[in-house]
């Protein structure tokens, strides 16, 4: 192997092991960055956790007086709205609620779905309706029942069941028109039946069941709609079974999604509430409580046996109160809900089934973090040059490499091209020296040998120096108006006796066109030449070349094309490189220095022009040179 080669081969296997090296100092120097940074954060983690500690006993303690403070002003609360001095004592925005023995009052004032109790109703006017009971269910008497109940339409005691019943009689008849009218007299009787269903609420749902009968959909949905909203609002006091129920009903009717949830919450914590002082009323003694409720306020009600006082606090009541710094924050934490993973405390409050944890979102202080973030920057850019810096290396060695290999054989098909004509003109001139030709045919023969041999020798060294200059960028070129056709022509007449020599027989068609271009002589009839060689040196087995020429579109184009071995389509880009010969060649054991194509590259492109390439394994092989015509 070339002395190069062994010196980068020894060089690549020091840079492997200075690789491996800076490899694992990088590794190194990533897992101790790792385990400073660790470091760092556990002890910011035990300082965070050190400040929510005393911050969570600070809270818990102030939050005790707050509560304390609030319990008080719940006792001393008897009517509502409260006054201004007993509004001052409770966290602003909370919610006050006063229950009593047929009255419940809300502060500040909000719609209830239902309530926890319905005022029973008598039936001391039962009696009244008993003649037009009969005549309407065992003799059928419609017109006479709806007479007879009109003299009970003047009492305020008997006008709503009267109307009930007068509707409910005109439906039996048949008169969907005037029970409509009958029940739209009804919605605003504000009475309630037997079981305490408001008949305002009757009268909408038998509505909208008529118009619906009737083919009148968009009526009913209208009807539908404003006993919805009427139920939302809280506008008639109404069991919980009640609401369910003819909230279910109206799905009948439009679409219709479950009750707002704070509405429905309220409702309910009123319900509770409402039992809880009903079982202070059956003890006859007082009682009291702090509760977490669903959105994390806090509810504090006091129950004594003539009434019931309660707060609710808004959601967020703790931080504003208590003035905890901006990245500590907290939540309820409801019975046998475990509290959450990381920097957090849990605290418990004495006397009340109430625990907060106290947690800190950010977790690390921001230099800390920030910290973290350079070390982390600064070991990927170490890795990062590092891999730069190897691949860098590894691809300039690869480089070098590939240079040597490829010089090496350029050295050795330069010698093997020179070897040959040397040794023949060695072998004829020691024979013509020593006389050993006699025959005078043979000696002239051997004389012409050895001219074309010296001619051969003497391309081989001009190329070589040519190519020489072309690299140095020294190379000269004369430009002169040619036909770029008669160039060719000359160039092929050149090659063939050669060719015919070696059994190819060469194909022209250029046509008549004249292709006047500005071109070095030499240089463009160097490039042809070059081509003709290849298309015979790579053809073994077809013996023609075909050599065209085209005009067109301002430009002329010469190709040269065989059918020879051919180019791998993943050699083609590189094929015009120096000392760069195709595998197949090299497979065939073609001899070759690997400049001529990149010699014609050059010249093509220093004549203005360009060349391109065709070929496929096996089918052959077409180069074409393209130059621009001459413009004058």
């Amino acid at each position: 192997m070339h002395p190069g080669v062994l010196r980068l081969l020894s060089a690549r296997r020091s840079l492997s092991l200075f690789l491996v090296v800076v490899a694992c100092l990088a590794i190194w120097q990533v897992w101790l960055t790792w385990q400073l940074m660790e470091q760092d954060r556990n002890l910011e983690l035990q300082h965070s956790r050190q400040r929510l500690e005393q911050t969570a006993e600070l809270a818990l303690a102030q939050l005790e007086r707050r509560i304390g403070d609030w319990d008080l002003a719940l006792r001393e609360l008897r009517s509502l709205p409260p006054s201004t001095e007993a509004l001052s004592k409770v966290p602003a925005g909370a919610t006050l609620i006063l229950i009593s023995r047929g009255s419940i009052v809300l502060y500040p004032k909000r719609p209830l779905l239902f309530v926890p109790e319905v005022p029973a109703r008598g039936d001391s006017q039962a009696h009244a309706f008993d003649a037009a009971d009969e005549l309407e269910l065992q003799e059928q008497e419609y017109d006479r029942a709806i007479a007879a109940l009109q003299p009970l339409l003047n009492g305020s005691a008997t006008r709503g069941e009267a109307l009930m019943r007068i509707a409910r009689i005109e439906r039996k008849a048949n008169r969907p028109q005037a029970a409509l009218d009958t029940y739209k007299r009804l919605e605003s009787e504000k009475g309630v039946n037997r079981s305490g269903t408001p008949y305002a609420v009757l009268a909408a749902k038998a509505r909208c069941q008529i118009f619906t009968q009737l083919g009148k959909r968009e009526n009913a949905v209208t009807e539908a709609r404003s006993l919805r909203d009427a139920l939302l609002e809280g506008h008639w006091p109404i069991p919980q079974e009640t609401f369910n129920y003819y909230w279910v009903e109206l799905g009948s009717f439009l679409d219709v999604a479950q009750p707002p949830e704070t509405s429905l919450r309220t409702a309910m914590l009123v319900s509770e509430l409402y039992n809880r002082w009903r079982s202070a009323v059956r003890v006859d003694s007082s009682t009291s409580g702090r509760n977490p409720t669903w959105d994390s306020s806090l509810l504090v009600w006091n129950a004594a046996p003539d009434h019931l006082a309660a707060m609710v606090t808004p959601p967020e009541w703790l931080g504003p109160n208590l003035g905890l710094p901006t990245d500590i924050h907290w939540k309820m934490v409801l019975p046998g809900v475990p509290a959450q993973n990381g920097l957090s405390v849990t605290r418990s409050l004495a006397d009340a089934q109430l625990r907060i944890e106290f947690f800190n979102l950010p977790q690390v202080a921001g230099v800390a973090r920030k910290r973290r973030s350079l070390g982390l920057a600064g070991v990927v850019l170490m890795l990062m040059l590092v891999v730069v810096s190897a691949y860098a290396v590894h691809r300039g060695i690869s480089q070098e490499l590939r240079v040597a290999r490829l010089q090496s054989d350029f050295v050795s098909a330069v010698s093997h091209e020179f070897r040959s004509p040397l040794t023949t003109l060695r072998t004829i001139t020691e024979l013509l020296a020593q006389n050993r030709i006699a025959d005078e045919a043979r000696r002239k023969q051997s004389y012409q040998f050895l001219d074309h041999e010296t001619n051969r020798l003497h391309r081989l060294v001009e190329d070589l120096l040519d190519f020489g200059r072309m690299e140095s960028g020294r190379k000269q070129y004369h430009f002169e108006t040619h036909d770029a056709f008669q160039l060719v022509r000359a160039s092929v007449a050149d090659f063939s006796e050669e060719a015919e020599a070696r059994g190819f027989r060469i194909e022209t068609n250029l046509g008549s066109t004249v292709a006047t271009v500005q071109a070095d002589e030499e240089a463009l009839r160097r490039a042809i030449r070059n081509l003709l060689e290849n298309a015979v040196k790579y053809s073994p087995e077809c013996k023609t070349v075909w050599v065209d020429g085209a005009v067109n579109d301002r430009k002329v184009s010469i190709s040269v094309r065989d059918q020879g071995i051919g180019i791998d389509a993943r050699e083609q880009r590189e094929i015009f490189k120096k000392f760069v010969r195709g595998a197949a060649a090299k497979k065939a054991g073609i001899k070759g220095t690997g400049i001529g194509l990149s010699m014609v590259h050059q010249i093509s492109r220093a004549l203005g022009g360009e060349i391109h390439l065709q070929s496929k394994v096996g089918a052959g092989s077409t180069f074409t040179i393209v130059l621009p015509l001459d413009r004058d």
